[in-house]
């Protein structure tokens, strides 16, 4: 079994957003699958120029040459396909974005439609199993809402949406650093169940969303780093 994550950060490796990728993936090889994580700000991924060559000149390839070609055999290869990405503009980073446009070579051109009345281009081949990680490096309660009305079309697997992200960089309380090491245990679990069950318990989604830290505290801290920052003058 395969599972691969496509990361949209442009922080790539030294991203929060890697920060969840990483012990989710480290559970899923504990239960014996093989994992990757693809830092999509590291490579040369153009934007779709919607010719539609990839539907009717060159069925299912792309005529860009760069480095989506090997991108989505990846996709196909792999049983599990995550997308992670911190939140911009109250949903997923242009990289992440231009990344999924690409994808339109997975599909055909011929339309159908759903009981509930949406419709969809048939896939040129068996799609993996997606799920979808976000993070949020601020608090409060919509920041999630685009998320998950994309992903409502997707039967995802797991959607791991995180507030409040920014604690898991470096922060000083000791019993935030407790919350953090329990939610990393969760993303463990949940990375082993998703191999080992095909599906994620409701008990981990639960302690995978459970609160780190309260919204007023994160405010109080983060307020106060970035206005030391804006008097050094900046990173």
């Amino acid at each position: 079994m395969k599972v691969t994550v496509f990361n949209g950060s442009p922080r790539g490796r030294k991203s929060n957003t890697h920060r969840i990728v990483d012990p989710l993936l480290e559970g899923a090889r504990q239960a014996g699958a093989q994992t990757e994580e693809i830092f999509l700000a590291e490579h040369n991924i153009n934007h779709c120029c919607g010719c539609f060559s990839c539907w009717t000149k060159t069925p299912g390839k792309c005529v860009i040459h760069d480095d989506m070609s090997d991108f989505i055999d990846l996709f196909f290869e792999s049983d599990y396909v995550g997308m992670a990405t911190p939140v911009y503009g109250l949903f997923m980073t242009s990289i992440l974005k231009k990344f999924n446009e690409r994808l339109l070579p997975t599909a055909t051109p011929h339309i159908h439609k759903n009981e509930d009345g949406s419709c969809y281009h048939e896939e040129r081949m068996h799609y993996p199993r997606f799920f979808m990680i976000a993070n949020a490096g601020f608090p409060g309660e919509h920041n999630f809402d685009l998320f998950k009305t994309y992903m409502a079309l997707q039967n995802p697997i797991l959607e791991i949406y995180r507030n409040c992200g920014g604690v898991l960089e470096d922060w000083p309380e000791e019993s935030v650093k407790k919350r953090i090491n329990k939610f990393y245990d969760a993303l463990r679990e949940a990375g082993r169940e998703m191999v080992t069950k095909g599906q994620v318990s409701e008990t981990i989604i639960k302690s995978i969303h459970a609160e780190l830290i309260s919204d007023e505290e994160f405010m109080a801290g983060a307020n106060q780093y970035w206005d030391e920052e804006i008097t050094k003058g900046g990173l």
